[in-house]
């Protein structure tokens, strides 16, 4: 089953179009990575599909239903969370109010409150910094934060943007632990990576932007052996 489809989308900003002709399929319970150079249109394709950025034309549809017109806050509602680029926290606001805002459209209280003992047991570095404002917190433990806030909401569609961006490597390595954990436990998840190499040990299927389009695509285990992909993007990482 699919769970988001983008269809031959087109978007931008003002008289520039950042992404064109994109058609991208995310399938329940995978991982699909999306990869490409800074200002390949990878940003706008999340921003396009959590309502941000309107499409110009093309489609985007979540569990068959079109999400055009839809605001971002509908969009949240429907299972779609997106886990912005630069962690983007309220810094002076406590962890534990961060994380509450992730729950603002959810009703069911007693499920956010299983949901928060949840994301403590995956952070638990998280629960132990509750009252300290996010703000003062490492950019590692920022990004945990930031995950955190968004799986507050219950995505069945996690929309992850460059969690890696920033980090040490030893970070890295235990955000990705994190991300392939939550992936297991049932949310699918569409990626963007700066990390090809790292994205493509962990995704199913994995995209490739140039200029806005999809230039490659296929499963992430051929991409990874692939020479352009290994020449353009993986480096002495591969």
């Amino acid at each position: 089953m699919k769970v988001l489809k983008l269809e031959n989308a087109t978007a931008g900003y003002g008289n520039v179009i950042a992404i064109r002709d994109v058609s991208l399929e995310v399938p329940e319970g995978a991982i699909v990575t999306l990869l490409g150079s800074n200002g390949a249109g990878k940003s706008t394709t999340l921003k396009l599909i959590s309502g941000i950025v309107k499409a110009r034309a093309g489609t985007v549809s979540f569990g068959g239903e079109n999400l055009a017109g839809m605001t971002p806050d509908r969009i949240v509602k429907l299972g779609i969370v997106h886990c912005p680029e630069n962690r983007q926290v309220f810094p002076h606001f406590t962890v534990y109010e961060n994380l509450m805002i992730g729950s603002y459209t959810r009703r069911d209280r007693r499920k956010v409150k299983e949901d928060l003992e949840r994301v403590y047991d995956i952070f638990p570095r998280l629960r132990e910094r509750s009252s300290q404002y996010a703000g003062t917190l490492s950019g590692g433990e920022q990004q945990m934060l930031a995950i955190g806030r968004a799986l507050m909401a219950a995505p069945r569609l996690l929309l992850l943007d460059e969690p890696s961006l920033g980090l040490a490597p030893i970070i890295i390595r235990e955000i990705f632990n994190i991300i392939k954990k939550i992936n297991e436990s049932g949310t699918s998840i569409l990626l963007v990576e700066q990390n090809a190499n790292l994205a493509l040990k962990i995704a199913d299927f994995a995209y490739v932007l140039e200029h806005g389009r999809i230039a490659i695509s296929g499963q992430s285990d051929r991409l990874r052996n692939d020479g352009r992909i290994k020449e353009l993007y993986l480096g002495s990482h591969s």
